[in-house]
């Protein structure tokens, strides 16, 4: 079988129509995050008689501060090969002999698919290493009745509240920047580096403008106070990020806006409202919960080259804990600067 770096889209979508993916696997989203992060988002093809049979998108991280390594799908949460298995040992093996030598290690990120055909083809390999770092939340979606019925009756007031003071709607290119400077608000208070406000204005051109994607907002007069990001490929609705104004908890914006994307995914025939991998400690997790869905976990598995041991970033480390309290009280525009070049290298 034959391994090989494939950029030309023509090629990924023709394999693409004939085996299950998600929208990390297609050439729209690699030319989202190319552009966006200046990197090469490519796919590494097993190919039987010219064939393709098995894909998995990779990203070359570079960093001089956390080393270079080699990441399944970078720059977002979920991973995972597409077609079939017989292709996962070869291509694994292509990626050790082109890359091992100069990077750190090989990250292949979790799969969306509950019963993971690749999994066997991973866990067989001796030098690949599972490890199930977070969790995450997927609702099974049917009629937005049955939907409403399941959630926490605290929550069902809560939603109330918010869709009865505020404008929530579909946020548009014009909103773009009093979204980015909210986003840009939180990112800071989390204590995290911030995407640059260019991936947000690609995710409008290369992704909603294509229908894989959607922001709802929350406005309460004329003040944006709410913003919920998520993709909206074949059956899935994915949530990737969630902003707020402290300053307006009381009026429930977080609640009013999920409503709102679940009542969109009801409406059109998604199957699944996927809100996004958490860890069990994390405050989002009991949020999360409360909306009714499945606990499912999200493994991850990793490569070993010159790293010596699985880089794990623990937020109850000291280490973490001190950075991220520096990190919130630094100013905004610093973090602004900074932040983008920071979540490129760390490839998150």
């Amino acid at each position: 079988m034959e391994v090989k770096i494939i950029e030309n889209s023509e090629l990924i979508k023709s394999f693409l129509k004939n085996n299950n993916h998600y929208l990390f696997h297609t050439p729209e989203f690699a030319e989202f995050i190319s552009k966006a992060f200046f990197c090469r988002y490519v796919f590494c093809a097993a190919l039987d008689n010219g064939e393709i049979k098995t894909i998995l998108p990779i990203v070359e991280v570079k960093s001089k501060i956390f080393g270079n390594k080699i990441i399944n799908s970078g720059y977002i949460e979920y991973g995972g090969f597409a077609g079939d298995p017989v292709g996962v040992t070869p291509i694994i093996n292509h990626l050790e002999k082109i890359y091992g030598q100069v990077n750190e290690y090989l990250e292949i990120r979790g799969s969306i698919n509950n019963s993971n055909i690749f999994d066997d083809a991973l866990s067989k390999n001796e030098k690949i290493e599972k490890r199930i770092l977070y969790k995450r939340f997927v609702l099974p979606l049917g009629s937005k009745e049955g939907i409403w019925k399941n959630i926490q009756k605290s929550k069902r007031k809560a939603i109330n509240r918010g869709l009865e003071q505020l404008n929530v709607r579909e946020l548009t290119i014009d909103d773009l920047p009093a979204f980015y400077r909210l986003y840009s608000q939180n990112m800071r208070r989390f204590g995290s580096p911030p995407y640059s406000l260019n991936y947000f204005a690609l995710f409008f051109k290369n992704i909603v403008e294509k229908g894989f994607g959607k922001i709802y907002c929350a406005y309460r007069e004329g003040v944006l106070i709410s913003a919920l990001l998520g993709f909206t490929y074949q059956d899935r609705v994915h949530i990737l990020i969630s902003v707020s104004d402290p300053k307006y908890n009381e009026y429930r914006p977080s609640d009013a806006v999920h409503w709102k994307f679940i009542e969109y995914a009801c409406n059109n025939g998604y199957k699944y409202f996927d809100f996004g991998r958490v860890r069990e400690e994390s405050g989002q997790f009991e949020y999360k919960r409360k909306w009714g869905p499945e606990l499912l976990d999200l493994p991850s598995y990793f490569m070993l080259w010159k790293a010596k041991k699985i880089p794990i970033v623990d937020p109850q480390n000291t280490k973490y804990k001190i950075v991220t309290k520096v990190w919130k009280c630094l100013p905004l525009k610093v973090t602004i600067k900074i932040g983008p070049k920071l979540r490129k290298e760390l490839g998150i």
